[in-house]
């Protein structure tokens, strides 16, 4: 193994490597089908029950149709229903579905399953250090992550 000295590219590496061993831990429990930002959506959805897609837009700060764009993808692969908003009849509320459930279920496996197996591999006390530095990285009053890109985008509209 090379060690790098230049800390931001390796952290951009370990992101990358975090998020394919995830999508492998993912399609090995029959979730081959996800992609960005499905489980950020997913997630809303379960924090707010009756939530539609202009709740959905305002958490992932994008446009409306870009939250209706994956709502869209989401109900065609069957992990949301649409039904009536009983407020506003243009609106329609975003149910998760069992696949929904069964996906979120997976992903947190997945997570702990890649946590688990870093310990292993480096230790309890690298695994504690490399804990320390993120800790230290991502000390407390840091914006979230879409709040920190969206503000940084040219655009200002990241769908």
């Amino acid at each position: 193994m090379v060690v790098n000295s230049h800390l931001g590219p390796s952290l951009r590496q370990a992101w990358v490597g975090y998020r394919r061993r995830l999508d492998a831990e993912l399609a090995a429990a029959g979730f081959d089908d996800h992609g960005f930002p499905d489980g950020r959506v997913l997630r809303l959805c379960l924090a707010a029950e009756g939530a539609t897609s202009s709740d959905i837009a305002r958490g992932l700060s994008i446009s409306r149709q870009g939250a209706s764009k994956h709502v869209a993808s989401l109900r065609d692969r069957g992990y949301v229903t649409l039904s009536p908003s009983p407020r506003d009849r243009r609106e329609k509320i975003v149910s998760l579905t069992p696949r929904a459930h069964e996906y979120l279920a997976a992903h947190h496996r997945a997570a702990r399953t890649i946590e688990r197996q870093l310990r292993a591999e480096l230790g309890d006390k690298p695994f504690a250090a490399l804990s320390l530095l993120l800790d230290a990285l991502g000390e407390d009053g840091q914006p979230r992550l879409r709040d920190y890109l969206r503000r940084m985008s040219r655009f200002g509209d990241l769908e």
